[in-house]
């Protein structure tokens, strides 16, 4: 004897093939919400890593250009010191306009003691100037290592001991330290463009980790879930961090510390 509705599998197999399509849909879902997740999250690296890379280029440009500046000044304070102590050797005097002239009374056919050029060498040795500087004290066209200016006129002991009585030298880190602080505004400004130019959010925390000369960046993205309703995550819960660090670099041979 057979059981016609046995025979009759049509609608089972539907329904099995439906359930299977729905959970592939679902599945596919949760695929995706973790792919945005995963997304999100690279992007919101990529932000950082270029936030905290823009920031540290910008504020090492910016006390690049402190330094040159420094450099200059401290430069053309040498030369003028160095001229003056030629032109005591040489007996030269400057006149009430600044002009310098020999002195008077001495007889004009009587050779000088030493040449210029020998009283400008003794004068660079008694200034104790390196080798990569001393055509530039005595030309100021002269090119020069700007990196060996560094050292010597911020490190040099002759250098701070003759014109620490006149001027509070500053040493290098209260330099470059003292511009940093001075220009916040523009390596933060530069840390936020570079992390929006990259997909994060403008809401960018940027530290100077100033005893290891480096900065810090965390940045933020808020993802959109299709499994899970918004509504059930509070103010902040759906937010991806990501955080970079980027050393600043310093010149060569010179460690720069902020405290």
């Amino acid at each position: 004897m057979k059981i016609p509705y046995l025979n009759n599998e049509r609608g089972n197999t539907l329904m099995v093939v439906l359930g299977l399509l729905i959970a592939a849909i679902f599945i596919s879902f949760i695929f995706f919400d973790f792919f945005t997740t995963f997304a999100n999250k690279r992007v919101s690296q990529t932000g950082a890593d270029a936030a905290a890379l823009g920031a540290a280029q910008k504020i090492k440009e910016i006390y690049d250009a402190k330094l040159d500046d420094e450099i200059e000044e401290r430069m053309d304070q040498l030369r003028e010191e160095a001229n003056h102590l030629v032109d005591e050797l040489l007996g030269r005097h400057e006149d009430e306009e600044g002009n310098t002239e020999d002195d008077e009374g001495e007889d004009e056919s009587e050779e000088p003691e030493v040449t210029e050029d020998e009283a400008w060498e003794e004068v660079l040795d008694e200034m104790d100037i390196p080798d990569e500087l001393r055509d530039a004290i005595r030309y100021p066209w002269a090119d020069f290592d700007a990196n060996e200016a560094l050292k010597y006129l911020f490190h040099n002991p002759w250098y701070k001991d003759i014109f620490s009585f006149d001027n509070d030298i500053e040493e290098i880190n209260d330099v470059v330290c003292e511009e940093i602080v001075n220009t916040e505004s523009e390596w933060r400004e530069a840390a936020r463009y570079y992390a929006v130019t990259n997909g994060a959010k403008e809401d960018v925390d940027i530290d100077f980790i100033g005893d290891e000369f480096r900065v810090y960046v965390r940045v933020k993205r808020e993802p959109s879930f299709i499994t899970v309703d918004e509504s059930l995550f509070g103010e902040g819960e759906r937010d991806i961090y990501a955080e970079a660090e980027a050393s600043i670099k310093t010149p060569t041979g010179i460690d720069i510390i902020c405290d």
